[in-house]
């Protein structure tokens, strides 16, 4: 086990890379993958530390964010963004269902806080 301790969720961390957004990948993949790992936060921690490490200049983020309905981390890939249709399945009782996994990252513009082609907004999505 690592004597890392993340500033801000105060869990263990193994290494530096396992908290920062990877090359290339979105907001909506990160904070998904974090709020996987590490839980949400009950705040906008992990957007923030996307918008620290890849968007510095996006101060208005978290606002955007919340203005767009999400709470917390995790409300932004279940409120603000969901995983595009391309990507839902059929449930054994014939519904359509939002993936439990999606795939990896592929990749948006350095700078960008737009969600990636896996991704929908929840205002553009008609279920």
């Amino acid at each position: 086990m690592s004597n890392v301790i993340h500033l801000l969720t105060r869990r263990p961390i193994e290494s530096p890379e396992e908290v920062l957004p990877r090359p290339d990948e979105c907001l909506a993949c990160f904070v998904h993958r974090m709020v996987g790992r590490q839980g949400c936060s009950a705040a906008l921690r992990w957007v923030e530390q996307f918008r620290v490490h890849r968007t510095r200049r996006a101060t208005a983020l978290g606002r955007r964010l919340v203005a767009r309905g999400a709470t917390c981390d995790c409300s932004v890939t279940d409120v603000v963004w969901r995983p595009g249709p391309q990507l839902w399945e059929w449930s054994e009782a014939g519904q359509l269902v939002p993936p439990e996994q999606v795939p990896p990252c592929p990749g948006v513009r350095p700078g960008s806080t737009q969600p990636c082609r896996l991704w929908v907004a929840v205002a553009d999505l008609a279920i």
